[in-house]
Protein backbone atom coordinates (compact mmCIF):
# COMPACT_ATOMS: atom_id res chain seq x y z
CA UNK A 1 0.00 0.00 0.00
CA UNK A 2 2.81 2.40 0.88
CA UNK A 3 4.50 1.64 -2.43
CA UNK A 4 1.33 2.45 -4.38
CA UNK A 5 0.93 5.69 -2.42
CA UNK A 6 4.50 6.74 -3.20
CA UNK A 7 3.95 6.17 -6.91
CA UNK A 8 0.74 8.16 -6.92
CA UNK A 9 2.55 11.01 -5.17
CA UNK A 10 5.38 10.79 -7.71
CA UNK A 11 2.81 11.08 -10.51
CA UNK A 12 1.36 14.15 -8.85
CA UNK A 13 4.79 15.76 -8.58
CA UNK A 14 5.48 15.00 -12.24
CA UNK A 15 2.29 16.92 -13.05
CA UNK A 16 3.61 19.99 -11.26
CA UNK A 17 2.07 19.64 -7.81
CA UNK A 18 3.68 19.18 -4.41
CA UNK A 19 1.49 16.64 -2.59
CA UNK A 20 2.46 15.40 0.86
CA UNK A 21 -0.26 12.73 1.04
CA UNK A 22 -2.70 11.18 -1.43
CA UNK A 23 -5.38 13.46 0.05
CA UNK A 24 -3.57 16.35 -1.67
CA UNK A 25 -4.00 14.84 -5.14
CA UNK A 26 -6.69 16.03 -7.58
CA UNK A 27 -10.25 14.71 -7.21
CA UNK A 28 -9.80 13.68 -3.56
CA UNK A 29 -11.79 16.51 -1.97
CA UNK A 30 -15.03 15.69 -0.27
CA UNK A 31 -17.06 18.84 0.19
CA UNK A 32 -19.37 17.26 2.76
CA UNK A 33 -16.59 16.77 5.32
CA UNK A 34 -15.22 20.32 5.35
CA UNK A 35 -15.29 23.57 3.46
CA UNK A 36 -14.82 22.87 -0.22
CA UNK A 37 -11.74 24.57 -1.72
CA UNK A 38 -12.97 27.78 -3.33
CA UNK A 39 -11.06 27.28 -6.61
CA UNK A 40 -13.16 24.16 -7.30
CA UNK A 41 -16.53 25.92 -7.41
CA UNK A 42 -18.26 25.30 -10.72
CA UNK A 43 -21.25 27.60 -11.19
CA UNK A 44 -23.09 25.14 -13.39
CA UNK A 45 -26.74 25.96 -12.63
CA UNK A 46 -27.05 29.68 -13.33
CA UNK A 47 -30.87 29.63 -13.13
CA UNK A 48 -30.78 28.18 -9.63
CA UNK A 49 -28.09 30.61 -8.49
CA UNK A 50 -30.01 33.60 -9.80
CA UNK A 51 -33.37 32.49 -8.39
CA UNK A 52 -32.08 31.70 -4.92
CA UNK A 53 -30.11 34.94 -4.78
CA UNK A 54 -33.25 36.84 -5.79
CA UNK A 55 -35.28 35.21 -3.02
CA UNK A 56 -32.61 35.99 -0.46
CA UNK A 57 -32.61 39.63 -1.48
CA UNK A 58 -36.40 39.59 -1.03
CA UNK A 59 -35.83 38.39 2.57
CA UNK A 60 -37.54 35.06 2.13
CA UNK A 61 -36.75 31.85 3.99
CA UNK A 62 -35.45 29.33 1.47
CA UNK A 63 -35.32 25.57 1.15
CA UNK A 64 -33.00 24.02 -1.45
CA UNK A 65 -33.93 20.41 -2.14
CA UNK A 66 -31.94 17.95 -4.22
CA UNK A 67 -30.65 14.39 -4.02
CA UNK A 68 -27.29 13.39 -2.55
CA UNK A 69 -24.22 14.27 -4.56
CA UNK A 70 -25.85 16.90 -6.76
CA UNK A 71 -23.88 19.92 -5.52
CA UNK A 72 -25.80 21.34 -2.53
CA UNK A 73 -22.71 21.62 -0.36
CA UNK A 74 -20.72 23.35 -3.08
CA UNK A 75 -23.60 25.80 -3.45
CA UNK A 76 -23.56 26.35 0.31
CA UNK A 77 -19.95 27.49 -0.01
CA UNK A 78 -20.80 29.76 -2.94
CA UNK A 79 -23.49 31.40 -0.79
CA UNK A 80 -21.07 31.68 2.13
CA UNK A 81 -18.53 33.47 -0.06
CA UNK A 82 -20.69 35.58 -2.38
CA UNK A 83 -23.20 36.88 0.15
CA UNK A 84 -20.46 37.14 2.77
CA UNK A 85 -18.88 39.82 0.59
CA UNK A 86 -22.04 41.96 0.84
CA UNK A 87 -22.09 44.44 3.71
CA UNK A 88 -25.84 43.84 4.10
CA UNK A 89 -25.47 40.09 4.75
CA UNK A 90 -23.98 38.27 7.71
CA UNK A 91 -23.75 34.61 6.71
CA UNK A 92 -23.62 31.99 9.47
CA UNK A 93 -23.30 28.28 8.69
CA UNK A 94 -24.41 25.66 11.20
CA UNK A 95 -21.67 23.05 11.37
CA UNK A 96 -22.28 19.36 12.09
CA UNK A 97 -26.10 19.65 12.02
CA UNK A 98 -26.62 15.99 12.91
CA UNK A 99 -25.17 16.51 16.39
CA UNK A 100 -26.09 20.11 17.09
CA UNK A 101 -28.18 21.42 19.99
CA UNK A 102 -30.51 24.41 20.38
CA UNK A 103 -27.78 26.30 22.24
CA UNK A 104 -25.31 25.67 19.39
CA UNK A 105 -27.80 27.14 16.93
CA UNK A 106 -28.01 30.34 18.96
CA UNK A 107 -24.24 30.31 19.51
CA UNK A 108 -23.72 30.15 15.74
CA UNK A 109 -25.90 33.23 15.34
CA UNK A 110 -24.15 35.06 18.19
CA UNK A 111 -20.63 34.33 16.96
CA UNK A 112 -21.32 35.49 13.43
CA UNK A 113 -23.01 38.63 14.70
CA UNK A 114 -20.09 39.18 17.07
CA UNK A 115 -17.64 39.05 14.17
CA UNK A 116 -19.53 41.98 12.67
CA UNK A 117 -19.53 43.95 15.92
CA UNK A 118 -22.97 43.00 17.26
CA UNK A 119 -22.58 41.65 20.78
CA UNK A 120 -24.99 41.14 23.66
CA UNK A 121 -24.31 42.71 27.03
CA UNK A 122 -22.90 39.67 28.84
CA UNK A 123 -23.48 41.44 32.15
CA UNK A 124 -27.15 40.59 31.67
CA UNK A 125 -26.38 36.88 31.98
CA UNK A 126 -25.29 34.90 35.00
CA UNK A 127 -22.82 32.62 33.22
CA UNK A 128 -21.23 32.77 29.76
CA UNK A 129 -18.67 30.81 27.80
CA UNK A 130 -16.73 32.36 24.91
CA UNK A 131 -19.19 35.22 24.86
CA UNK A 132 -22.26 32.94 24.67
CA UNK A 133 -24.66 32.61 27.61
CA UNK A 134 -24.44 29.15 29.12
CA UNK A 135 -28.18 28.54 29.55
CA UNK A 136 -30.08 27.84 26.34
CA UNK A 137 -32.87 30.31 27.16
CA UNK A 138 -30.30 33.02 27.86
CA UNK A 139 -28.52 32.23 24.59
CA UNK A 140 -31.85 32.56 22.78
CA UNK A 141 -32.53 35.98 24.32
CA UNK A 142 -29.00 37.14 23.54
CA UNK A 143 -29.43 36.03 19.92
CA UNK A 144 -32.72 37.91 19.75
CA UNK A 145 -31.01 41.07 20.98
CA UNK A 146 -28.18 40.98 18.44
CA UNK A 147 -30.49 40.11 15.55
CA UNK A 148 -32.60 43.15 16.41
CA UNK A 149 -29.44 45.23 16.18
CA UNK A 150 -28.52 43.72 12.83
CA UNK A 151 -31.96 44.39 11.39
CA UNK A 152 -32.03 47.92 12.81
CA UNK A 153 -28.96 48.63 10.68
CA UNK A 154 -30.70 47.32 7.58
CA UNK A 155 -28.67 44.11 7.40
CA UNK A 156 -29.70 40.45 7.29
CA UNK A 157 -28.26 37.57 9.29
CA UNK A 158 -28.56 34.47 7.12
CA UNK A 159 -28.31 31.06 8.80
CA UNK A 160 -27.39 28.28 6.38
CA UNK A 161 -28.23 24.73 7.47
CA UNK A 162 -27.34 21.67 5.41
CA UNK A 163 -28.64 18.09 5.75
CA UNK A 164 -32.10 18.91 7.07
CA UNK A 165 -32.96 15.23 6.67
CA UNK A 166 -30.84 14.40 9.75
CA UNK A 167 -31.79 17.31 11.99
CA UNK A 168 -33.26 16.36 15.38
CA UNK A 169 -36.86 17.47 15.79
CA UNK A 170 -35.85 19.90 18.55
CA UNK A 171 -33.55 21.72 16.14
CA UNK A 172 -36.35 22.25 13.64
CA UNK A 173 -38.28 23.95 16.43
CA UNK A 174 -35.23 26.07 17.28
CA UNK A 175 -34.85 27.11 13.65
CA UNK A 176 -38.47 28.24 13.60
CA UNK A 177 -37.80 30.34 16.70
CA UNK A 178 -34.71 31.82 15.04
CA UNK A 179 -36.76 32.68 11.98
CA UNK A 180 -39.38 34.35 14.16
CA UNK A 181 -36.72 36.55 15.79
CA UNK A 182 -35.53 37.82 12.41
CA UNK A 183 -32.87 35.36 11.30
CA UNK A 184 -33.20 34.54 7.60
CA UNK A 185 -33.13 30.76 7.08
CA UNK A 186 -31.56 28.89 4.19
CA UNK A 187 -32.17 25.16 4.66
CA UNK A 188 -30.77 22.49 2.35
CA UNK A 189 -31.32 18.77 2.08
CA UNK A 190 -32.84 15.86 0.23
CA UNK A 191 -36.51 15.42 -0.76
CA UNK A 192 -36.82 13.19 2.33
CA UNK A 193 -35.62 16.12 4.40
CA UNK A 194 -38.32 18.35 2.98
CA UNK A 195 -40.96 15.75 3.88
CA UNK A 196 -39.54 15.50 7.38
CA UNK A 197 -39.75 19.25 7.92
CA UNK A 198 -43.36 19.21 6.71
CA UNK A 199 -44.26 16.31 9.01
CA UNK A 200 -42.53 17.63 12.15
CA UNK A 201 -42.81 21.42 11.79
CA UNK A 202 -45.58 22.28 9.38
CA UNK A 203 -45.46 25.96 10.33
CA UNK A 204 -41.76 26.18 9.45
CA UNK A 205 -42.37 24.31 6.20
CA UNK A 206 -45.08 26.77 5.16
CA UNK A 207 -42.66 29.69 5.50
CA UNK A 208 -39.99 28.21 3.24
CA UNK A 209 -39.76 29.05 -0.45
CA UNK A 210 -38.47 25.84 -2.02
CA UNK A 211 -36.21 25.44 -5.01
CA UNK A 212 -36.22 21.79 -6.01
CA UNK A 213 -33.56 20.07 -8.07
CA UNK A 214 -30.07 21.23 -9.05
CA UNK A 215 -29.21 20.75 -12.68
CA UNK A 216 -26.39 18.21 -13.24
CA UNK A 217 -23.08 19.05 -14.85
CA UNK A 218 -22.96 19.31 -18.62
CA UNK A 219 -19.81 18.17 -20.48
CA UNK A 220 -18.46 21.72 -20.35
CA UNK A 221 -18.92 21.75 -16.56
CA UNK A 222 -17.04 18.46 -16.23
CA UNK A 223 -14.20 19.97 -18.27
CA UNK A 224 -14.18 23.06 -16.06
CA UNK A 225 -14.13 20.95 -12.89
CA UNK A 226 -11.16 18.93 -14.19
CA UNK A 227 -9.29 22.09 -15.20
CA UNK A 228 -10.02 23.74 -11.86
CA UNK A 229 -8.86 20.62 -10.01
CA UNK A 230 -5.47 20.61 -11.71
CA UNK A 231 -5.05 24.36 -11.29
CA UNK A 232 -5.88 24.10 -7.59
CA UNK A 233 -3.49 21.15 -7.23
CA UNK A 234 -0.65 23.23 -8.69
CA UNK A 235 -1.67 26.28 -6.67
CA UNK A 236 -2.33 28.16 -9.90
CA UNK A 237 -5.31 30.37 -10.83
CA UNK A 238 -8.07 29.01 -13.03
CA UNK A 239 -8.39 31.27 -16.06
CA UNK A 240 -10.59 29.23 -18.37
CA UNK A 241 -7.83 26.91 -19.53
CA UNK A 242 -8.56 23.49 -21.04
CA UNK A 243 -8.19 20.49 -18.72
CA UNK A 244 -4.90 18.60 -18.54
CA UNK A 245 -4.55 14.85 -19.16
CA UNK A 246 -8.21 14.29 -20.12
CA UNK A 247 -9.07 14.16 -23.81
CA UNK A 248 -12.37 15.62 -25.01
CA UNK A 249 -13.61 12.07 -25.55
CA UNK A 250 -12.76 11.22 -21.95
CA UNK A 251 -14.65 14.27 -20.69
CA UNK A 252 -17.72 13.22 -22.69
CA UNK A 253 -17.39 9.65 -21.40
CA UNK A 254 -17.20 10.83 -17.78
CA UNK A 255 -20.31 12.92 -18.33
CA UNK A 256 -22.23 10.01 -19.84
CA UNK A 257 -21.18 7.52 -17.18
CA UNK A 258 -22.02 9.80 -14.27
CA UNK A 259 -25.05 11.57 -15.80
CA UNK A 260 -23.36 14.78 -14.67
CA UNK A 261 -23.89 14.16 -10.94
CA UNK A 262 -21.05 16.16 -9.34
CA UNK A 263 -20.06 13.62 -6.70
CA UNK A 264 -20.04 10.80 -9.26
CA UNK A 265 -17.96 12.98 -11.59
CA UNK A 266 -15.37 13.43 -8.86
CA UNK A 267 -15.22 9.70 -8.14
CA UNK A 268 -14.92 8.78 -11.83
CA UNK A 269 -12.18 11.38 -12.39
CA UNK A 270 -10.28 10.08 -9.38
CA UNK A 271 -10.43 6.53 -10.77
CA UNK A 272 -9.15 7.65 -14.16
CA UNK A 273 -6.41 9.75 -12.56
CA UNK A 274 -5.24 6.70 -10.61
CA UNK A 275 -5.23 4.57 -13.74
CA UNK A 276 -3.20 7.20 -15.58
CA UNK A 277 -0.67 7.11 -12.74
CA UNK A 278 -0.37 3.33 -13.19
CA UNK A 279 0.23 3.74 -16.93
CA UNK A 280 2.86 6.42 -16.34
CA UNK A 281 4.73 4.27 -13.83
CA UNK A 282 4.57 1.04 -15.80
CA UNK A 283 5.50 2.45 -19.21
CA UNK A 284 8.05 5.01 -18.09
CA UNK A 285 6.72 7.48 -20.65
CA UNK A 286 7.33 11.22 -20.24
CA UNK A 287 4.48 12.86 -18.38
CA UNK A 288 3.67 14.96 -21.48
CA UNK A 289 2.66 11.81 -23.36
CA UNK A 290 0.19 10.51 -20.79
CA UNK A 291 -3.43 10.99 -21.83
CA UNK A 292 -6.67 9.88 -20.23
CA UNK A 293 -9.01 8.39 -22.82
CA UNK A 294 -12.27 6.42 -22.54
CA UNK A 295 -10.31 3.22 -23.27
CA UNK A 296 -8.25 3.69 -20.10
CA UNK A 297 -11.37 2.84 -18.09
CA UNK A 298 -11.29 -0.77 -19.36
CA UNK A 299 -7.59 -1.57 -19.06
CA UNK A 300 -6.41 -4.06 -16.47
CA UNK A 301 -3.08 -3.51 -14.77
CA UNK A 302 -1.31 -3.25 -11.46
CA UNK A 303 1.47 -1.05 -10.11
CA UNK A 304 4.21 -3.58 -10.76
CA UNK A 305 6.53 -3.23 -13.73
Amino acid sequence: MREVENRLLAFGRALGGDPETVADLPFTEEAGTDRMPEPLYVRHDAEMLNQVTSWLLQEQHIGLVSHYGTGKTAFREIVRRDLGEHADFLVAVLDNPRETTPRKVYATVLRRAGEAGYEPDIRDYWQTRDGVPWATEDAKEAARDVVEGVRADGATLLLVVDEIEVLPAAILSTLQVAGDMGVRLFLMGTPEGKERVADLRGTLDSRLRYYEGIEPFGPEDVAEYVARSFACFRDEPYEGQAPDLFTEAAIRDVHERTEGIPREVRIECRELFTRAAFVWYRTGQPIERIRITPELRHRRFGMGR
